[in-house]
C-alpha cells in the first residue's frame, strides 16, 4: 500500500499550548543524516570499525502565519529562535504514524519572490535528543537517539598471528599445496 502526505497534522510547541500548522504545510519531512567516521586499521592487523552518528531534520515548505499575530509559528519562530520546541507529526492521519520529539527552532522567512504570491518559507528544524516514531498499525514504538555514537565490536582478521585461521581452513590448505 503506498501512502500519500495528508491529510495529516504537525504541532509546533510546548506541550499544552502547541501550535497546530497543519494547514499551513506545503511539505514536510524527517531527514535523516549520516556520518560515519574512517575504519582504523590497528598494529596486529585488526580493523575497528568507525562509529556512526545520525542526526535529523524537520524539513520542509509553509505559508507562514502573521496573521495570526503573536499566537502564530512566525513569532514564536522570530521570539524564540535556537530554543528546543516539541514537535508532533502524523503525514497521514489514516495511516496513523507519528513522529514526536524535540527541534531547534529557527526564524522562518518573512516575503516571496514576486508580487501576488503567498508568503512562504523553506525551513530546516534540527532535531535534538530522541524521536519517537509510534506505527499506526499496533501502535508499537521505535526510538533513535539523535547524535549519539553508534560503534560496533571491532571485527578480526583470521589468519593473523593474533587471530589464527580455524583449524579446518589450515587442513585445508595443506591438502590443496
Amino acid at each position: 500500500m503506498t501512502v500519500n502526505l495528508g491529510p495529516g497534522t504537525l504541532e509546533i510547541g510546548a506541550i499544552g499550548t502547541e501550535i497546530d500548522v497543519s494547514c499551513l504545510v506545503n511539505g514536510c519531512r524527517i531527514t535523516p543524516t549520516k556520518d560515519q567516521k574512517d575504519t582504523t586499521q590497528v598494529l596486529c592487523g585488526d580493523k575497528i570499525p568507525g562509529a556512526v552518528t545520525y542526526t535529523a531534520a524537520l524539513k520542509g515548505n509553509l505559508n507562514i502565519d502573521t496573521d495570526d499575530g503573536a499566537a502564530g509559528l512566525f513569532a514564536l519562530s522570530w521570539s524564540a529562535p535556537g530554543t528546543e520546541q516539541s514537535f508532533i507529526f502524523t503525514p497521514n492521519d489514516a495511516e496513523g504514524t507519528t513522529a514526536t520529539g524535540t527541534l531547534v527552532l529557527d526564524p522562518l522567512d518573512f516575503g516571496a519572490d514576486e508580487y501576488g504570491a503567498p508568503l512562504t518559507s523553506d525551513f530546516e528544524f534540527q532535531i535534538s535528543g530522541t524521536v519517537t516514531f509510534t506505527y499506526g498499525t499496533g501502535g508499537a514504538t521505535q526510538k533513535l537517539q539523535i547524535g549519539v555514537p553508534i560503534t560496533r565490536p571491532r571485527q578480526p582478521m583470521t589468519g593473523t598471528k593474533h587471530h589464527p585461521a580455524p583449524a579446518a581452513a589450515k587442513a585445508k590448505a595443506k591438502a590443496s599445496a
